[in-house]
């Protein structure tokens, strides 16, 4: 394959996020934003040719503190593989409780949770708009526990043991980076902006969780 074929080439939205080293979900939300040119499959999948990826990858004008956001979410994401890789999961009597659909459910809401993070982290948006958003989610994380039959309290226990894998990533990264002379990130600081948001989720949660 040449150069401009390879260039030309069209990638899944899998595909394109392993390039991207980002969530597919970031990907896609990337891609709703018009940051990132995609079209869709007749059955309506996303595909996105590799140049545009590659375009997406050279850009240099990210923030730094863009950059550092990212690597937390890969902190996460990372600790999130290894309890899967390890069994850890299998082990926890309520994800033992859980059946398929809302593991699947729950795994694409943790993803959404960690995009909203980001944007706090990195865009400015402003906080009334991510508490909204937040408790949407909540709602959300609800009516899948609600549907899926699952203990209420299996589901508070879920999500606050993702919290505590970001908590447990930022407070890492505050040692590991917090070392440097010119500290990318206040991390700290950033701890408790992620918990302000992810405070408004369970309670939102518990309460659609009984409609």
């Amino acid at each position: 394959m040449s150069t401009s074929q390879a260039r030309d080439e069209w990638l899944s939205l899998s595909e394109a996020a392993d390039m991207l080293g980002m969530p597919p979900a970031m990907v896609r939300q990337c891609a709703d934003r018009n940051e990132i040119p995609s079209r869709r499959t007749s059955g309506g999948h996303r595909r996105f040719r590799r140049a545009d990826v590659e375009a997406r990858l050279r850009q240099t004008v990210e923030p730094k503190q863009n950059a550092a956001a990212q690597l937390l979410v890969q902190s996460v994401m990372g600790r999130i593989r290894f309890t899967f890789t390890d069994h850890t999961f299998e082990e926890l009597p309520w994800y033992q409780r859980f059946d398929d659909t809302a593991r699947e459910a729950y795994r694409s809401l943790g993803r959404r949770v960690l995009e909203l993070l980001l944007r706090a982290l990195t865009n400015g948006t402003q906080r009334q708009e991510l508490q909204r958003e937040a408790i949407e989610l909540g709602r959300e994380y609800g009516s899948i526990t609600y549907q899926s039959h699952v203990p209420v309290a299996d589901a508070v226990r879920a999500f606050l043991f993702f919290r505590t894998l970001v908590d447990e990533s930022v407070l890492q990264l505050a040692e590991v980076r917090g070392s440097h002379d010119h500290q990318d990130m206040p991390w700290l600081e950033s701890l408790d902006q992620i918990q302000t948001i992810t405070n408004e989720i369970l309670p939102a949660l518990i309460e659609a969780a009984h409609p």
